[in-house]
């Protein structure tokens, strides 16, 4: 007999242990839940079959209130807490330095615009977008407009 309430209690225990994982951690339905669901089910019946109907009741009642208090434990804040990423990113993206470059500044393409592509101005490499179809590389170009993220340019007449 001991050993067979040690085999239900184990399998309690990992069924328990993986609905919690399922719920906390993989949310959807997978392995670890149908597993830990087949886990706790196998366990009660066999708690009914070998001990009958009270020991079979209780152990679905407290297998039900462990499950609660499991999965209580596991959504608190300080349970996580250990695990959880406390670095903030303050970078941001796409933005340009764009002060010293205005309208009708020219520049000259380092690849090719399909629209957008890889320009330099006054020395800087920048990333810019083609107004009007493509540009290829090696091609003078003239800024159209400039806003806080890009840069639009076109061909320069002059290279036309």
């Amino acid at each position: 007999m001991p050993m067979s309430v040690a085999i239900i209690i184990i399998l309690i225990v990992i069924g328990l242990a993986l609905c919690v994982v399922e719920v906390v951690v993989l949310p959807g339905i997978t392995v670890a839940g149908i597993g830990g669901l087949l886990l706790i089910g196998c366990s009660v019946f066999l708690t009914f079959k070998w001990f009958g109907n009270t020991a079979g009741a209780f152990a679905l009642i407290a297998t039900g209130i462990l499950f609660v208090i499991f999965l209580i434990y596991a959504l608190r804040a300080k349970t996580w807490d250990k695990l959880s990423l406390h670095s903030e990113i303050d970078s941001k993206v796409n933005v340009v330095d764009t002060n010293d470059i205005k309208t009708g500044d020219k520049g000259i393409t380092v690849s090719r615009l399909a629209p957008m592509g890889k320009i330099l101005i006054h020395g800087k490499l920048m990333e810019g977008k083609s107004e009007f179809g493509l540009i290829d590389e090696n091609r003078e170009i003239e800024v159209v407009y400039v806003n806080v993220s890009t840069i639009i340019v076109q061909e320069s007449k002059s290279s036309l």
